[in-house]
């Protein structure tokens, strides 16, 4: 196994484990030789990409579960059997998802209107 393959594996390992116990096991390396890798800047380059390679990958994933989400929320919000702080707790989260949506829309348009300022200039 090459060295960066190497190195991204144990990368996932450290990811997706608990500790540096776990993830030498899962990786097949002591906990010596991840200690060795830590201090490593090849290795902190490959672990930083992979980490936000699996963050954003997840992240994907989260996307694809918002309009179902959504739905749930809005079923357990309309639901009158359901308890009052459930209703009022889905009905919360829905309000602050969409202010939020609302803010990173306003902020993408003022940071898009300078832009077009700072290119006119």
């Amino acid at each position: 196994m090459k060295k960066s393959e190497n190195y991204e594996n144990v990368a996932i390992c450290i990811l997706t484990t608990s500790t540096f116990d776990e993830a030498s096991k899962k990786a097949g390396v002591s906990v010596a030789t991840i200690g060795r890798y830590r201090k490593d800047a090849e290795f902190q380059k490959v672990l930083n990409s992979t980490k936000e390679r699996l963050f954003n990958e997840s992240m994907q994933k989260a996307q694809g579960y918002c309009l179902e989400s959504l739905e749930v929320l809005k079923k357990i919000m309309n639901d009158d059997m359901a308890t009052d702080s459930s209703r009022v707790s889905a009905a919360r989260t829905i309000l602050e998802l969409g202010i939020s949506a609302n803010d990173k829309e306003c902020i993408i348009e003022k940071i898009e209107e300078l832009e077009r300022r700072l290119s006119n200039d």
